[in-house]
Order: C-alpha cells, then sequence, then structure tokens
C-alpha cells in the first residue's frame, strides 16, 4: 500500500490517482482532485493520509499475493514431479557434489592452517632477529661506546 505523505503536485496528480495508475491497473478515472486536495489558505483539515478507493488498492494487493502464491505452488509441484521421476539420480548427484565441495572446503581449510602456522614461524624468526640486536645494544649501552667490551669486534 502507497504510504507517502505528500500530495502528488510535482507528479501532476494525487496520490490517489498514481494507485489507480500504478497498482490497480486502470488509468485515471475522472476524480475530481480538488474536491479531496484543501485549499492551502485553510479551507479545511488536511485529508492527503485517505485513500478514497480503498478497495479496488485492495483489490490489487490480493491479485498480487495471489500470483505470488500461485508461483510457490507451480514451484512446490515441479520439485515434487522431479523428486518422483529423478528422485535416486538427484540424490546422487547431491551426493557426489556435496561431498567434492567438502574435499575443497577441507583441502582450502588445510592450506590456511600451514600458512597461518609459517607466520607464527616468521613472527618467532622476527622476535629472534630483535632479540639479537636488542642484546647488541644492551653491550653498547653497558660499555659506553659501540663495540667496546668482550666480543666486540665492530669497527668505530
Amino acid at each position: 500500500m502507497d504510504d507517502r505523505r505528500d500530495s502528488g503536485h510535482d507528479r501532476g496528480g494525487s496520490r490517489h490517482e498514481r494507485c489507480d495508475e500504478e497498482h490497480c491497473g486502470g488509468s485515471r478515472r475522472g476524480h475530481d482532485d480538488d474536491r479531496r486536495r484543501p485549499e492551502r489558505h485553510g479551507a479545511g483539515p488536511d485529508t492527503r493520509f485517505l485513500q478514497l478507493e480503498m478497495s479496488q488498492l485492495l483489490y490489487a494487493e490480493a491479485e498480487s499475493v495471489s500470483r505470488h502464491a500461485f508461483r510457490e505452488i507451480l514451484l512446490e509441484e515441479t520439485k515434487a514431479r522431479l523428486r518422483d521421476r529423478f528422485g535416486d539420480k538427484i540424490a546422487g548427484l547431491v551426493r557426489l557434489v556435496v561431498d567434492d565441495l567438502m574435499e575443497d572446503v577441507l583441502a582450502s581449510l588445510d592450506i590456511e592452517a600451514r600458512i597461518r602456522e609459517r607466520h607464527q614461524e616468521r613472527e618467532r624468526t622476527q622476535d629472534r632477529l630483535r632479540d639479537v640486536f636488542r642484546e647488541h645494544g644492551a653491550d653498547r649501552d653497558r660499555d659506553g661506546e659501540c663495540g667496546g667490551g668482550p666480543g666486540g669486534d665492530h669497527k668505530s
């Protein structure tokens, strides 16, 4: 249902007339738009929210829902007929496809785990590398000069 609160001035007609054209399947029915739309100088209450042909709107909604329901019934019957004719073959095909898909999923998960392990090994290597240079920096700070101290073979 159309629940917009505009008067439709920008489209050349009332919201109700758009319903006739868009939803109810008809064309403009020659309604006197002026009696539903109050003048702007305070001639009466704002009645833009009213649907003066609610029965037509409801009929169009019922028609739309009926068509949708009919399509669903056709789909259900089609599925049942396919099962009757090809039930075993469909089941075998589904088993084959699902098993193949699961093998791909398991292989991908295994690869992801191996990549994650390798990244962790690289992080440990990076941590050890930082430790190597941190120890070197600690020797430098402790001796107060670059490479002076036991094991320091740096040239200045």
